[in-house]
This record gives C-alpha cells, sequence and structure tokens, in this order.
C-alpha cells in the first residue's frame, strides 16, 4: 500500500511541469489577453484607462480589419483546398511507382523543411519585376503582356503569397495522404482490379471515401495554419501594398508592435481565437454529417 501511494505520489510531480507551463503560458496568457482586451492601453506603460467593450465595437466597424478578416479566409480556402488536392495527385502517383518513391518523396517534401525566411527571400527574388525569373521566363517566350510587379500590385501580392505557401506545404499534404494510403488493405484494392475496375473508380468509389479522416485532419490544420499565417506575409509583401495582403496576423502585428495598441491587439487576437473556435466547430460538424 505504501509503495502504491509513493508511485502515485511521484507520478503527480511529473506532471507539475506540464501543468505549470499550460497554466502560465495558456490559461494566463488567455486571461491577460480578454483582461487588457476592455482597456486603452499601449502595451508597455502600466498606464491603463478602462474602456469596456470599446476596443470590440471599434474593431468590427474597422474596415482594416474586415479586410484582414476577408484576405485571410480567400487564403484559408485556396491554400486548403490546392494543397489537398496537389498532396493527394502526388501521393497517389507515387504510391504506384515501382522504384524512387523514397527519394520521390524526399524531394517533393523538402520545401516544408526549409526556413520560411529563405523560402520567403526565394520567392521574393523570383516575383521581382526587372529580374525575376517569373518575369524572365514570360519574357523569353514572348509574353510581355502578362508580365506583372507580382508583390507590388494589390491584385496580385495576395495570390503571390498563396503560392509561395502552396509550394511550401503541399510536400506535408503529400506524406500524410501517402501515409493513410499505404495503411489501405491491398487485398481488397487488388480484387477490384481483378473485378474490372478502372483507376477513376478505384479513386472516387475506393481511395477517396476511404481517406475521410485524413481529408478532416488537413482541414483542420489548414484551419489553424491559415489564421496563424504570418511569416510568409510579412516577409513577402509586409501585408501591402496597401493593406491587400494584410491578414489577421500581420495586422495584430502591426497594431501591437508597431502603432502600440495593446489593449486593441489583444481584441484582435480574442476575435481570432473565436474565428478559430467557430470553424472548427463548423468542420466538426461537417464531419459528423459526412460520417454517418
Amino acid at each position: 500500500m505504501i509503495s502504491k501511494r509513493k508511485y502515485d505520489y511521484d507520478a503527480y510531480l511529473y506532471l507539475i511541469p506540464a501543468v505549470l507551463f499550460i497554466g502560465v503560458f495558456i490559461y494566463y496568457g488567455a486571461y491577460f489577453n480578454v483582461y487588457h482586451s476592455f482597456f486603452k492601453w499601449n502595451g508597455i506603460s502600466k498606464n491603463m484607462t478602462f474602456i469596456g467593450l470599446d476596443n470590440y465595437v471599434t474593431l468590427m466597424k474597422d474596415p482594416k480589419f474586415m479586410k484582414a478578416v476577408t484576405n485571410t479566409l480567400t487564403y484559408m480556402v485556396v491554400t486548403v483546398i490546392v494543397q489537398a488536392v496537389i498532396g493527394l495527385f502526388v501521393a497517389v502517383v507515387n504510391d504506384s511507382l515501382f522504384f524512387g518513391k523514397r527519394l520521390f518523396k524526399s524531394l517533393f517534401f523538402l520545401p516544408n523543411i526549409m526556413s520560411l525566411v529563405v523560402v520567403a527571400l526565394i520567392f521574393t527574388e523570383l516575383y521581382s519585376y526587372n529580374t525575376g525569373a517569373v518575369n524572365q521566363a514570360l519574357r523569353a517566350i514572348g509574353l510581355d503582356n502578362l508580365v506583372r510587379d507580382w508583390t507590388g500590385d494589390p491584385n496580385l501580392a495576395l495570390y503571390a503569397v498563396m503560392v509561395t505557401n502552396i509550394f511550401t506545404y503541399m510536400g506535408f499534404s503529400m506524406i500524410i495522404y501517402f501515409t493513410a494510403i499505404t495503411q489501405f488493405n491491398q487485398e481488397v484494392i487488388e480484387s477490384a482490379k481483378i473485378d474490372g475496375a478502372g483507376f477513376m473508380q478505384l479513386f472516387t468509389r475506393m481511395i477517396f471515401p476511404m481517406l475521410k479522416s485524413t481529408h478532416s485532419l488537413l482541414l483542420i490544420l489548414g484551419i489553424i495554419g491559415s489564421l496563424k499565417t504570418f511569416d510568409l506575409v510579412w516577409l513577402i509583401t509586409g501585408g501591402g501594398p496597401a493593406r491587400s495582403s494584410e491578414v489577421v496576423s500581420s495586422y495584430l502585428y502591426r497594431s501591437y508592435v508597431l502603432e502600440y495598441k495593446g489593449g486593441y491587439s489583444a481584441a484582435i487576437s480574442n476575435l481570432i481565437m473565436i474565428i478559430a473556435l467557430i470553424l472548427t466547430w463548423v468542420q466538426s460538424q461537417i464531419q459528423k454529417r459526412w460520417d454517418v
């Protein structure tokens, strides 16, 4: 009995660091945000003025924030869908290869492990109006009319960042799909082939439906990743030009670090959290209906 109590006591000791970490950096951080969102505060000094819900009211009327939300949702829909489609296609193709699977996977996954700073610098050079490889290639094949300032055009800047994001993370989607496909019961697949099922029949009636849980996983990760997107946007366009590529994370950074709006920034992060919870709940409800 004594040894059992000692074992239980030791187990609680091991939990203390994790509990402290979660309590301080997650729960206290959330409380800190909620508390300061009710104040006018520059984020540095101890001087704070209680203003109630004014930060939230101002935020909901702020066209710059609404533009950032719209951009974030656009970014989310485009990148999540395109990455999943490319990742699934490449995973299926890779699974059908007789040799070189490991090398192919490694090469395709390589951008995912590169530093985002390096990726951003590479694509900034590729997008350069005068010397970038994209415009140089267009000029070389006589398509000068398609030459654009890809990161300087308000209508194209956000899409330029999306392309960079897709290039960086589509390898992750491919690995997840490939891993799921390799877990299939190959006897069932082979039986369907013997019965005369073609590739499209196999894909639409067997492979795609059997990947439902994988689709769901990538959707959740894509939603979270899109709401957290900051590095590529800030490094490639800085949220410009004229805030045309501003997303909620870059708007939060700008408000807190550059404009010293501590209370307002706290309100922004709280709304981002609410948006994330709503989107995750909607996704879970869709998943439940899909599984029925």
